[in-house]
């Protein structure tokens, strides 16, 4: 190594390891991307040999198939250092393709955590063997924390690789075609994996990616939605493009996994939408309308299946998008997507619970979602008048989904059912309706609750009789913490037959309950996948049942006050576990500190002193980094993009302390009151763990350092970490919008 790291500032990974079959990876283009011809690439990590370094940072060499340079791509670990790339080396001659193979770099790496994991092991291999002693430096970003964008250098360096590209053409050259192969490392390297990319030109394209990932369980595809809504920016089209394939796949019965695969597309597609417009991105709400105005023109029109609009309703409830008016005026003349309710409703409903019946479901929660899939683009006085007639229907299921329309997800429908089951004879209310109305008479806002409480009061004077409660079953909660949307899920766990019901559950707030559903799990082998998967993507771990009782009361009451009603799977999942305790309880800050603080006094020791406190304040600056709860802690909206931009007028490079001093000052100070709350709430979280990721008590001493408003948010260093992660998703915006 000695005459290397007098020679040579970076050196290829096989040339530092000969005997090592990794550092190499190959990679198919399967037809022309930009530039970059189609056929195989090898793509060969270089790294620092110099004594000491840490650098933190890979160059990469890209060869074709004849051993020909093609791209030399500097590459940085720590997204915000002004040199973390990647790009271009601008003193090295590059190939014609070498942007475009640039791209591709940057899509796989964002799309394949391993690669990125392989080149964090071979730099502390390669530190460890020039520096003598295991790599001491912090921790690299996560795999899939950060999503990678193409930067140009900012400024200039020394050129180290004019030998690095001698050696390496001897080194690792290819064989030429029909040509001998050489000795040595080149016959003993293989690729760490291989990989085949292919450029996303059109929604064809994006559908193929979708169908081709279906088989992976649960997985995470955060680098893929990033890429989604880059390509959705930049493609006025893509709306009707998807509508009219939506259309081509569902009339090919061969087509099913097409179809299935455009469905997760525009699921997709409308929570890009739907987030955007919660963040207040400008243009958003006419894209939303553009997307719905595509849907209405090739999907909810006459002489398309009306099934197709089924599902694509179905769609828009999943992704908790608002219908808008174009999109029920276009639906109008179909009457409730389906032929058969205008002719006989009762005799549709009575076909409509066979078939579900026939799948083994044919409950009333079943029976509601179906309906609810075929009206939820109509007229709201069309489908209050249709609750009436399911309530004249003579059998109790139709009956049972009826009332459930009360938890319809617009509130002009539910206001109508209210005060149409207020009204109607106590007797068509079931024994079971009566105790879930019991059971969720507060979970409604005020509003409501005066209609139900009418209804109950009619089926007691009825002598209807109340269901008696199921009785409680044997559970596991799983939790992440709250995210940076303001959003939490549960898992909820309960033994089925041979395998396990899963209860779905998401708090968020300023939407109380936002989604509820049940999914069953076939055994261990898929119960451990979504587990696996929960702790990778959101760091969740095992909490208590209270924990789980005390945040859906805390969500039922923010919910209600925000004129917002949980889905009626949330009823299903209450009568699944047996309880009946969920009632709206708002959560009250100052209390859970009081009494956070209370249970620290009580035990006394360490952990009420100065010193464990400072420790905690310090070891919290780490954990965005570190802790998967916290990847999402940041900001990212539209006033963020105001201040910055104020703060970058007439700057040439981007000040970092200054924009993060900025975002501290303008957006999180006046949101400190909603940060307290996020992080209450997870020392809460950390408190109920079975296996808490950090103490609670560490993130109850930064959740009292931010109470305290004479403590300046830049003397905590989390909320410091979290305006420089707030900044750096400036930065990727504005890299995504290039």
């Amino acid at each position: 190594m000695d005459a290397m790291n007098d020679n040579l500032g970076m050196a290829p990974y096989p040339m530092i390891f000969p005997d090592a079959e990794e550092g190499v990876v190959g990679v198919t283009l399967r037809r022309k991307v930009g530039k970059a011809k189609a056929g195989e690439y090898r793509f060969i990590e270089a790294y620092c040999v110099e004594q000491d370094c840490d650098c933190r940072r890979a160059a990469i060499l890209v060869v074709n198939d004849k051993s020909k340079h093609q791209a030399t791509i500097e590459f940085g670990f720590d997204p915000d250092e002004p040199l973390a790339g990647p790009y271009l080396n601008e003193y090295v001659k590059q190939a014609s393709g070498a942007g475009d193979l640039l791209r591709v770099f940057v899509d796989l790496i964002n799309g394949n955590p391993d690669w990125l994991k392989g080149i964090y092991r071979h730099y502390k291999e390669v530190r460890k063997k020039v520096d003598g002693r295991s790599y001491r430096g912090k921790a690299f970003p996560k795999p899939g924390s950060v999503v990678r964008f193409i930067k140009p250098p900012e400024e200039e360096e020394e050129d180290i690789f004019e030998e690095f590209h001698r050696l390496l053409d001897s080194a690792l050259r290819m064989p030429q075609a029909g040509g001998r192969k050489k000795k040595g490392a080149a016959k003993t390297q293989g690729p760490l994996f291989t990989e085949e990319y292919s450029d996303l030109e059109d929604m064809a394209d994006w559908i193929e990616r979708y169908r081709h990932d279906a088989d992976i369980p649960f997985g995470n595809h955060d680098a893929r939605q990033t890429e989604l809504r880059s390509y959705l920016l930049n493609h006025d089209r893509a709306a009707d493009d998807l509508a009219k394939l939506l259309v081509t796949f569902f009339e090919e019965e061969s087509e099913i996994d097409h179809l299935d695969a455009a469905m997760h597309l525009l699921t997709d597609s409308f929570e890009i939408l739907r987030a955007d417009q919660e963040r207040r991105r400008p243009g958003t709400q006419q894209r939303m309308e553009d997307w719905q105005a595509a849907l209405a023109r090739h999907i909810f029109a006459a002489g398309v299946d009306p099934h197709l609009g089924t599902l694509v309703t179905q769609v828009l409830l999943n992704a908790r998008v608002e219908i808008l008016p174009l999109l029920h005026d276009a639906n109008a003349q179909r009457m409730l997507a389906h032929a058969d309710f205008v002719a006989d409703p009762a005799q549709a409903l009575l076909g409509l619970l066979g078939e579900l019946e026939e799948q083994g479901t044919g409950n009333p929660h079943e029976l509601f979602e179906a309906v609810l899939q075929m009206m939820a683009v109509g007229n709201a006085k069309v489908q209050v008048n249709l609750c009436h007639l399911m309530l004249g229907v003579d059998h109790p299921v139709i009956r049972e989904a009826a009332v459930l329309m009360l938890f319809h997800p617009h509130a002009e429908v539910r206001a109508g059912v209210a005060q149409l089951l207020a009204e109607v004879d106590g007797r068509w209310l079931t024994p079971t309706s009566l105790r879930r109305l019991i059971v969720a008479r507060n979970w409604f806002p005020e509003s409501l609750r005066t209609h139900i409480d009418q209804v109950v009061t009619n089926a007691r004077r009825a002598r209807v009789e109340c269901a008696p409660l199921p009785k409680r079953v044997e559970m596991t909660v799983h939790s992440s913490a709250v995210d940076g949307a303001n959003a939490q899920t549960f898992q909820v766990l309960i033994p089925e037959k041979k395998g396990f019901l899963c209860c779905s559950i998401m708090p968020k707030k300023g939407h109380g309950v936002a989604d509820a559903f049940l999914l069953p799990l076939a055994g261990k082998g898929e119960r451990n996948d979504l587990l696996n998967m929960m702790r990778s993507e959101t760091g969740a771990i095992e909490v208590s049942t209270d924990y789980l009782h005390k945040r859906i009361c805390q969500a039922l009451a923010d919910g209600a006050r925000h004129d917002k009603v949980p889905c009626h799977w949330l009823v299903a999942i209450a009568e699944r576990l047996g309880t009946d305790q969920w009632k709206a309880s708002p959560l009250n800050i100052a209390a859970e500190l009081a009494t956070l603080r209370d249970t620290l006094e009580r035990r006394g020791g360490k952990f009420v002193t100065p010193r464990y406190r400072q420790q905690a304040l310090v070891a919290s600056e780490s954990w965005a980094e570190e802790q998967p709860f916290a990847w999402s802690w940041f900001e990212d909206d539209v006033e963020v993009d105001e201040i910055v931009q104020k703060t970058l007028v007439k700057k040439r490079r981007p000040d970092p302390d200054r924009c993060i001093a900025a975002i501290l000052e303008k957006i999180i100070q006046p949101r400190r009151a909603q940060w307290l709350e996020r992080l209450v709430l997870t020392t809460l979280w950390l408190k109920a763990a079975k296996t808490p990721a950090v103490p609670w008590e560490e993130m109850f001493y930064v959740s009292e350092a931010v109470a305290d408003e004479k403590m300046p948010l830049a003397e905590i260093p989390l909320m410091v970490m979290i305006a420089g992660l707030s900044f750096g998703a400036f930065i990727g915006r504005q890299e995504e919008g290039r």
